[in-house]
């Protein structure tokens, strides 16, 4: 069965979703000095740091595609309580509130957009 390009093109949605993960997982692998100051201060290292980034990005890239959004949801979903679950111990609340919308755009990419 062949797919038309239309079938496997993801929602307008995810990828705006993909697109603000893809910057923020850029911010770390580059990395920018505002991550790597909120990175330090939980203790994290540099690798740490980088490994996310890549998974945001990574999990960004499944999210465009239809046949592997659900993965990059995964993906992304865990990211974001991982760097959620690093906010609130380390009581950063100023970021709990946008991280968990980033949480929540992540989940949506397990139900398949028009």
């Amino acid at each position: 069965m062949i797919l038309s390009s239309g079938s496997r093109a993801p929602s307008l949605w995810h990828t705006l979703v993909g697109l603000g993960f893809a910057s923020a997982g850029i911010a770390k692998l580059v990395p920018a000095k505002v991550e790597e100051g909120l990175f330090k201060s939980w203790g994290w290292t540099r690798r740490d740091m980088q490994t996310i980034g890549a998974s945001e990005l990574l999990g960004a890239a499944l999210l465009m595609t239809r046949s592997t959004q659900r993965l990059g949801a995964l993906l992304l979903s865990s990211t974001s309580v991982c760097i959620l679950s690093a906010e609130l111990r380390h009581g950063d609340d100023v970021l709990v509130t946008p991280r968990a919308g980033m949480l929540l755009a992540a989940l949506t990419g397990f139900f398949k957009g028009r």
